[in-house]
C-alpha cells in the first residue's frame, strides 16, 4: 500500500511585482509563462474573491492587463481551471466601481474563454 505525501497548501503571491509580471507574459493572445512560475502561480486561481481587494490599489491600465492575463491563462494552461472563483470576476468588480468596465472589454472575454461565469460571476 502507498500512501500519499501531504503537502501544504501554497500561499498566493499578491504583490504587485508577481502580477506585472504576469500580466507582462501575454504575447498577443497567448501566454508565455515558465513552467515554474504556472506551478508557483496556480494557487491565485481559486482564491475567494475577497483576497482580489489588493488589486483595488492597482491602476486601471494593470488591471485590465490581470483581466486579459487569468482570462487567457485559465484556457491555456492546465490547471488553472477557476470556474465561479476566476479572478477575472474579482478584477471586472473593481473596474466596474471605477466605471473603466466596458463593452469592448466584456466582449474581448466573452470571446476568450469558455468559463460560463466570466466576466460577472454566478448569477445568485
Amino acid at each position: 500500500m502507498t500512501t500519499g505525501v501531504w503537502e501544504p497548501k501554497k500561499s498566493a503571491d499578491f504583490s504587485r511585482e508577481n502580477l506585472v509580471n504576469l500580466a507582462a507574459a501575454v504575447d498577443g493572445e497567448t501566454v508565455a509563462l515558465s513552467v515554474a512560475a504556472a506551478t508557483a502561480n496556480s494557487v491565485l486561481m481559486q482564491q475567494e474573491a475577497e483576497a482580489w481587494l489588493v488589486a483595488e490599489a492597482f491602476d486601471d491600465e494593470l488591471l485590465v492587463s490581470l483581466v486579459h492575463f487569468f482570462t487567457l491563462a485559465e484556457m491555456q494552461i492546465p490547471g488553472w481551471t477557476a470556474g465561479k472563483r476566476s479572478p477575472v470576476i474579482a478584477l471586472v468588480k473593481i473596474l466596474k466601481t471605477r466605471g473603466v468596465f466596458d463593452s469592448e472589454l466584456r466582449r474581448w472575454i466573452k470571446t476568450h474563454t469558455d468559463n460560463r461565469y466570466l466576466p460577472n460571476g454566478a448569477v445568485l
